[in-house]
């Protein structure tokens, strides 16, 4: 077979292409558990990305990906945790393991385990707490992935909201884009939620504007009481630059009259 072939670049492709087979019959789900021990750090990571195309979530490869979360390789645990978050099991052991990879020194292994998480779906103080800690990340792509988990996970808690909070006013805009996404996500429309996204609708960043249209949008349609603090923004900022043509998408969006995008906003 070609994922015993003695050049690495053959059986990592092998490994790619037995993934996107989409075929998990035993024998390509044994041959790919074999590849997870391979010398190579590439051919490593294939198996473990074929192995979460192939969507085989049996305990043997679970078991099997849980321990390339302590492989030598940041690629290989961070294709790991990615693969975890996407066969969908959430046992304890496995959410676990991924608070411990929250901690890890590479960045990209806490980034792809904090987007893990938030597909996984638990939403335990434990896994709460830990994702409130990446929100301070010194990577700003890890922030901005924590942002997003946070969201999906669905805890309006007041700690996540004022945390979220902070991070619209982050030096990274892709993470204040990440913030209001999960804002609006969340449902939380107090005043201080409110308020903290329309000082974002004059942020310097035309993307960051707009996701904070669309939580405003998504918010309004669960809380009387955004309209009247939109319209009261719209009043005193029609005539600047950042209100502009933008201004009919922002009442339709809040008023909930309309599904249109806030293009030139």
């Amino acid at each position: 077979m070609c994922v015993e072939d003695g050049d690495n670049s053959v059986r990592r492709e092998a490994a790619k292409a037995l993934g996107n087979l989409k075929n998990a019959s035993e024998i390509v789900i044994n041959a790919l558990l074999l590849r997870l021990e391979d010398g190579d750090n590439s051919v490593r990571r294939e198996a473990a990305r074929a192995l979460g195309n192939l969507k085989n979530a049996s305990e043997i490869v679970i078991n099997a990906l849980l321990l390339r979360l302590k492989d030598g390789n940041y690629s290989v645990r961070a294709g790991a945790a990615y693969d975890l978050g996407e066969l969908g099991n959430a046992s304890e052991t496995v959410i676990n393991a991924m608070l411990l990879c929250l901690e890890d020194a590479n960045e990209n292994v806490r980034l792809f385990t904090a987007q893990s998480l938030g597909f996984l779906g638990n939403a335990s103080e434990a896994v709460i707490s830990a994702l409130l800690l990446r929100l301070e990340d010194g990577d700003k792509d890890v922030r901005a992935c924590t942002a997003q988990a946070l969201g999906k996970l669905g805890n309006a808690s007041e700690s996540v909201i004022r945390a979220l909070l902070l991070r619209l006013e982050d030096g990274d805009e892709g993470v204040r884009r990440s913030a209001p996404q999960a804002l609006g996500k969340l449902g939380n429309a107090s005043e201080a939620v409110i308020t903290s996204l329309l000082l974002r609708l004059e942020d310097g960043n035309e993307w960051v504007r707009r996701d904070a249209v669309e939580a405003l949008g998504k918010l309004g349609l669960k809380s009387g009481e955004v309209l009247p603090a939109v319209v009261q923004w719209i009043d005193r900022h029609q005539d600047t630059e950042y209100v502009g043509s933008g201004i009919d998408a922002l009442w339709d969006l809040v008023a909930g009259e309309g599904n249109r995008s806030p293009l030139d906003f």
